[in-house]
């Protein structure tokens, strides 16, 4: 069974993704989002976009059709992460789509590979192309992504919150890209010195120093030293039924 807020969060992951494809500035977006709404007789309260972005709601079909029309995704993706991301459209136009630094084509919007944690931390030391890594298999990937990504099936229950808010359950899919920048806040895929595999944080900063965090309070908060190393961004989740 999909949780109905892990469905939200990956709504709103979504919908950034389409924002920042669109060119739609970071800070304001909600306003510009109340605008565009208005100009097509679609009114929403600012509180109401707010639950939108952060993923505490999904927007109901009139703003859904707007939202997706301005924004040139389907309206299928948008809400359900259905593929296509895109209508159909001239092969010449489709074939590159550009978001800041990140060439998409519709390989990079669809399927990424599944693969394993010792595969990711090899992918750390030496980044190599996912295409060589023997996958477990190809996933459709809900958000935009590089030609660099990959998904992680999690493992464990250090990401997994029993309370209320974000959690990554054991069994979900995560995916992963290493092209982007991290943040403060943000969950990555790290090295830990002597294993030979991967894990999966949060990335906090705390009295100049930088932590790897688990979601769940029972395990422990890892400094991260110079001889560990963040290879990826966590953009987007599946939790399979």
């Amino acid at each position: 069974m999909i949780d109905k807020e892990n469905l939200r969060y990956m709504f709103a992951e979504r919908l950034h993704a389409a924002l920042d494809n669109q060119g739609v500035r970071k800070h304001g977006r909600g306003s510009d989002i109340i605008k565009q709404l208005k100009s097509k007789g679609v009114i929403k309260t600012p509180q109401a976009v707010s639950k939108w972005l952060n993923g505490a709601a999904i927007p109901e079909v009139d703003s859904l059709t707007v939202l997706s029309e301005w924004l040139g995704c389907r309206r299928e993706w948008l809400e359900h992460g259905v593929m296509p991301v895109f209508p159909e459209r001239p092969s010449s136009q489709a074939a590159h789509e550009t978001t800041g630094n990140t060439i998409i084509t519709s390989a990079h919007m669809g399927k990424v590979p599944l693969i394993s944690w010792i595969q990711a931390g090899s992918w750390c030391e030496i980044p190599s192309s996912v295409e060589s890594f023997d996958a477990e298999l190809w996933l459709p990937c809900p958000v935009n992504i590089s030609k660099s990504g990959y998904a992680l099936r999690v493992v464990g229950d250090s990401m997994t919150n029993y309370g209320p808010g974000k959690s990554y359950p054991a069994g979900c899919v995560i995916f992963v890209d290493p092209e982007l920048a991290v943040n403060n806040g943000d969950r990555v895929i790290a090295t830990i010195p002597g294993t030979n595999e991967a894990t999966f944080k949060v990335l906090v900063q705390d009295a100049g120093k930088h932590f790897l965090k688990p979601i769940n309070p029972q395990y422990p908060i890892i400094e991260l030293t110079e001889d560990m190393q963040v290879c990826g961004k966590v953009i987007g989740t599946f939790t399979p039924e």
